[in-house]
């Protein structure tokens, strides 16, 4: 890679970082977005909403078509304040940096500076809105129904954080919300009542100590967890409360779907009888492993490394819909919605590389 292209890149992720972003608030990226390609000849530039579709003016039906995916929300700034847009040494600071305007800059690059006259791959690239909100607002819902040429694509690569691996399939999500129910008396006389809080602690220690189960599939080690992320309860400071909510951030595998969750929740508050109901609040499918599909067979032969992706990206939005997909992008997952987001030049560098020489390659 040459000097210029490494300075490139860097200036690319500079500019989505310089450009605040926070799910809701993606419209200003995506107005600058859409006239920094549009000055570009050669493309074509589609708009739904703060989702862009960006393909080639001339578009060669004899080729394959694949698809490109990156959001370009971020979660908020940490309470601490914003993070200062930065370079120190190999890393580059700010918000979404790993999660995922890397990503983006590499796919801006892909459109920017990549000879396509000689590859095989007819793109399609996707830069989307909300995909760190609730499942329902995803822009790729909008972007699915606008414009469902993107699923005639033979294979899609999301480029969310996976340090340059390729990281199959993905984990379903669902966000549970568990009631506790008890009777409000005086706190002075709290056996006139029934501490639905009290009640709680039981089901909140068997999280605390649950080990997150290994289940392998297809080869690959994915992990089902239970993590309580939000509780509230009680109506004032002298009263027995009489109710009490847990949120509870299930991670489910590969395979298992809404009815599994609902049996996971069932066994863990059968011992409370009619004293605890929960009601999964939100819900994102899990996304199969397919690496068995043919574009991605011709990328694993170049040698990357595979993973199980243990998060849960739009793989599973694309697989739902018919098109086979993978994680592969430059961001570090451990850096995502950290409090000092950062994402590696040289991964930036080693992604596209990777990108440049696959679709390059007849």
């Amino acid at each position: 890679m040459t000097a210029s292209m490494k300075d490139k890149l860097l200036e690319d992720l500079l500019w989505f970082l310089n450009h605040p972003s926070v799910t809701g608030a993606e419209k200003d990226l995506c107005d600058d977005l859409e006239a920094r390609i549009g000055g570009k000849s050669g493309w074509r530039i589609e708009r739904a909403a703060n989702n862009l579709i960006v393909s080639r003016s001339t578009p060669d039906p004899a080729r394959e078509k694949l698809a490109f995916a990156g959001h370009l929300d971020t979660v908020p700034e940490p309470d601490s304040g914003g993070i200062e847009v930065r370079v120190e040494g190999d890393r580059i600071h700010g918000r979404g940096a790993s999660d995922m305007k890397a990503g983006d800059a590499v796919m801006l690059a892909l459109i920017e500076d990549l000879d396509w006259s000689e590859s095989w791959a007819e793109p399609l690239f996707i830069f989307y809105e909300r995909e760190e909100g609730p499942h329902i607002e995803n822009g790729l819902g909008a972007v699915f129904e606008g414009f469902p040429e993107v699923l005639d694509a033979e294979a899609a690569l999301v480029l969310e954080p996976t340090e340059g691996a390729l990281e199959a399939g993905c984990v379903g999500t669902a966000q549970v919300e568990v009631t506790f129910r008890g009777r409000a008396a005086h706190a002075a006389r709290p056996w006139l009542g029934d501490n639905a809080i009290a009640k709680a602690g039981e089901f909140l220690t068997r999280l605390h100590d649950w080990e997150s189960e290994e289940v392998i599939v297809e080869g690959l080690p994915f992990y089902e967890v239970l993590t309580p992320t939000l509780a509230s309860g009680g109506k004032t400071v002298n009263v027995v409360p009489d109710s009490f909510r847990v949120n509870v951030n299930h991670r489910f595998v590969p395979g298992r779907d809404m009815d599994d969750v609902r049996r996971r929740f069932e066994g863990l508050l059968a011992p409370f009888g009619r004293a605890a109901s929960f009601e999964v609040v939100d819900y994102a499918p899990s996304g199969p492993v397919a690496l068995d599909n043919p574009v991605l067979q011709r990328f694993l032969a170049d040698g990357v490394e595979v993973r199980p992706k243990q998060a849960w990206t739009d793989v599973a939005r694309f697989s739902q819909h018919g098109v086979a997909a993978a994680n592969f992008g430059p961001g570090t997952p451990a850096q995502a919605h950290q409090a000092d987001e950062w994402a590696s030049h040289a991964l930036l560098e080693a992604c596209y590389s990777r990108l440049e020489s696959f679709l390059g390659h007849n």
